[in-house]
Order: structure tokens, then C-alpha cells, then sequence
């Protein structure tokens, strides 16, 4: 245990020194300024900084005592370790000190994120399939979601919350849940279903900056459509039987969050029987010191060589031949058009 001169030996002597040393948290004092007196091992593992850089330096964070919360810890070599912090009072030769406690839930977080992605629902007669990868022990934004619409529509969605964090995590959740509500009780043009978000997040509280793509494949005559709008966000990649590879592009609007009174387009394409909608995030795509074009090119290359295989197998493919330096996540959602539309609405 380490401490800068003020004496640990006044909290209780080698026996306590040895338990909290040795304690799985991280356990700080705190003092009234809100400057770190001590820490222990574990404390300096969490924020990654040897105990010399700690001891003397401000704590960061709010103190209060009785306080429990969860806060982020940016590691030096980046990433972000949440922490359940918890705050107790004590004194110390007549020094009033905060004790703070520090419980790594980074991974309870992550696990947590990961529920909060759906397992698609029966599609018929749409095949369907998703990666999801997460950036290397990070909390992230990246999501995606398709359900069924009447009519014989399905609906499919995806979408990249900035940054890596607990608020991101949270927007996430709060964005895919308004745009899935929004497809599925009031059917509209998904440019009216972005509209709608973005105003209802700026009325509440606002979001992180946030890129996304909400589309619908409907019935059209004896073939089918798209309909697709994008907020700031990357195409869909189209795929044909004859193992063509085409990106929809069109006007990409302005990521959530910017300007709620920006209108939003929708876009329409007919697709031929057989065909693939590949939706994705940018962690796909993106690589340092690479333009994104270069990524783009490579991806569509892929996906035309691998049209055939079977829509988990593409999607995977598609996952591993374009790896990224694990600082970003990757999202996938991939849609195959049946011959003909199906009688009657999909299953609800």
C-alpha cells in the first residue's frame, strides 16, 4: 500500500495496511480538497498508473459520501474500465477522509450491452443473419434490428452511437428501442421515423451524436422494394444472384443529434429475386492510416466473390476478412429477398 507521507499507519497499523493491500478492489483515501492520500494495489491497476502518479493528484471524480455509482476509467494505452465506485467517511489523525472503493464491472457491462441486442424474430420468408463484434473490452454503440411489418414488410435497422463508453451504451438502448417502437406500432417512410427520433431526442435530453440507417423491403407488384433513409450513415450494399456487388448510395442526411428540423429523404429501389441487403457499421470498414474508400472497395469485392454462400457464412466472411484493430465495433446485418412476396402479412 502506498501513501504520500500522511501516515496509513493511522488507520489502523500493519494488520489493516496488509487487508487492504491485499483487498481484490481498488481502495483510495480521499481528502477534503479532493486530493489522493493513498491507494492501494489494486487501485493502480484499475487506473493503470503507478502509485507515484496518483498519490497527490486529484481523485477526479465527485466525492460523497454514501454515494454508489458507476463511472469510467480511460485507460493511458486507451479503452475504458467502468468501475462501481463507492464512497464511505472516515477520519484520520483529525483529518477528514473520503474512503473510496472500486469494484471492476467492465465485464458485466459488456455482457449487459450484449442483451441489449436483439435475437431476430422469425423473418419468413426473408433469410436473415448478424455479426456483432465488440470492440476489445469496450463499451460501444454499434447496433442492429429487423422485425416484421404488416403487410408482408420487414423492417431492419442499423446504427453507430459516438464513442465507447456507459453513455453511449445507454443511447444505444434509448435509440433502438424509439426507432423499433416507431417501425412497428405506426408504419411510415423510415425518413419520417428518423425525423421523429432525432425531435424527440432533442425535446428530452438530447444524445450522443449518432449515424443510422432504418429501411423497410415491401411488396411491390410481383417483386419487392426497398425503401431506405440514412441519418449520416454508410450505405447498404446490394448483392444480386450473378454476384454483383452494388452500394445504394444516396443523399446520407445528417447524423442524429445535429439538427432535428433537417429533413429527412427516403430512397426506393426494386430488388430482383434472390438478392442480398448487407447493412453494416464503419468498424467494418475502417482502418487507420486507410482511407475509407480502400475498405469500401475491399468489403464489396468480398461480399460479390462470396454472393452464394449461405447468408451466416457471407455474413462471417465478411467479419473476418475484414478485421479491424479492435478500437471499433462491428455490426452486420444481412437480409435475403425471397422469389416472390409471400401471401398474407408475416408472422407477428
Amino acid at each position: 500500500m502506498s501513501d504520500s507521507g500522511a501516515g496509513p499507519r493511522g488507520l489502523g497499523g500493519d494488520l489493516v495496511d496488509a487487508v487492504i493491500s491485499a483487498s481484490a478492489d481498488g481502495i483510495l483515501a480521499v481528502d477534503d480538497q479532493g486530493v489522493v492520500r493513498l491507494c492501494n494495489p489494486a487501485a493502480t491497476e484499475l487506473f493503470g498508473r503507478p502509485a507515484r502518479d496518483l498519490l497527490g493528484a486529484p481523485f477526479g471524480f465527485p466525492v460523497v459520501a454514501g454515494q454508489s455509482t458507476d463511472v469510467e476509467l480511460t485507460q493511458p494505452g486507451g479503452g475504458v474500465r467502468v468501475v462501481e465506485m463507492r464512497v464511505s467517511e472516515t477520519t484520520a489523525d483529525g483529518d477528514s477522509l473520503r474512503v473510496v472503493t472500486l469494484r471492476d464491472v467492465t465485464v458485466q457491462w459488456l455482457a449487459f450491452q450484449r442483451l441489449l441486442l436483439p435475437t431476430l424474430p422469425d423473418l419468413a420468408p426473408f433469410q436473415a443473419a448478424v455479426v456483432y463484434r465488440p470492440a476489445a473490452e469496450k463499451l460501444g454503440g454499434d447496433w442492429y434490428d429487423a422485425l416484421p411489418l404488416s403487410g408482408g414488410a420487414v423492417g431492419a435497422v442499423i446504427g453507430d452511437v459516438a464513442g465507447h463508453s456507459l453513455q453511449a451504451a445507454a443511447a444505444m438502448a434509448q435509440i433502438r428501442n424509439m426507432l423499433r417502437a416507431l417501425l412497428y406500432d405506426r408504419p411510415a417512410a423510415p425518413g419520417s421515423v428518423l425525423a421523429t427520433v432525432d425531435r424527440t431526442l432533442h425535446a428530452i435530453n438530447g444524445s450522443p451524436l449518432t449515424t443510422a440507417c432504418v429501411a423497410s423491403i415491401e411488396p411491390s407488384g410481383d417483386g419487392w422494394r426497398l425503401l431506405w433513409s440514412s441519418a449520416g450513415h454508410l450505405p447498404p450494399l446490394l448483392l444480386t444472384p450473378a454476384g454483383t456487388a452494388e452500394y445504394l448510395n444516396t443523399e446520407p442526411g445528417l447524423p442524429l443529434g445535429v439538427d432535428p428540423d433537417q429533413p429527412r429523404f427516403d430512397t426506393t429501389r426494386a430488388l430482383p429475386q434472390g438478392a442480398t441487403v448487407v447493412f453494416f457499421t464503419d468498424g467494418l470498414v475502417e482502418r487507420p492510416g486507410e482511407s475509407i474508400d480502400v475498405g469500401m472497395a475491399s468489403l464489396a469485392a468480398t461480399a460479390a466473390r462470396s454472393v452464394r454462400s449461405a447468408l451466416d457464412e457471407l455474413c462471417q466472411t465478411l467479419a473476418d476478412q475484414h478485421l479491424g484493430d479492435g478500437h471499433d465495433d462491428i455490426a452486420i446485418l444481412a437480409l435475403r429477398i425471397p422469389a416472390r412476396p409471400h401471401d398474407g402479412s408475416l408472422p407477428q
